[in-house]
């Protein structure tokens, strides 16, 4: 496994906080380097600011994804429409 030198020692680089900038905003670092990261973020107005753009940007993609549904209508339709065609429901995920 490669070891990322920037990582290595207490404080982050600015490289390596945004290489890792989203694996922190979904929370799946681990507890020593999330706190790392986090001091950077701290310290780092580019960071800091970047950080901000894209909890706002990903935010925004939940919320967009979250409102924009199918009528239920269509979903019926298209539901009868692939029935007609011989789909049976199995395939699906």
């Amino acid at each position: 496994m490669m070891r990322d030198h920037a990582m290595d020692t207490d404080h982050i680089d600015c490289a390596s906080a945004m290489e890792r900038l989203f694996e922190f905003l979904d929370g799946e670092l681990g507890p020593e380097l999330e706190v790392r990261l986090r001091a950077h973020l701290e310290v780092c107005s580019h960071c800091f600011g970047q950080a901000g753009f894209e909890r706002r940007f990903l935010a925004a993609v939940q919320a967009a994804r979250e409102a924009e549904r199918c009528p239920d209508r269509l979903r019926s339709r298209v539901l009868e429409a692939l029935q007609r065609e011989g789909w049976t429901g199995s395939d699906t995920p």
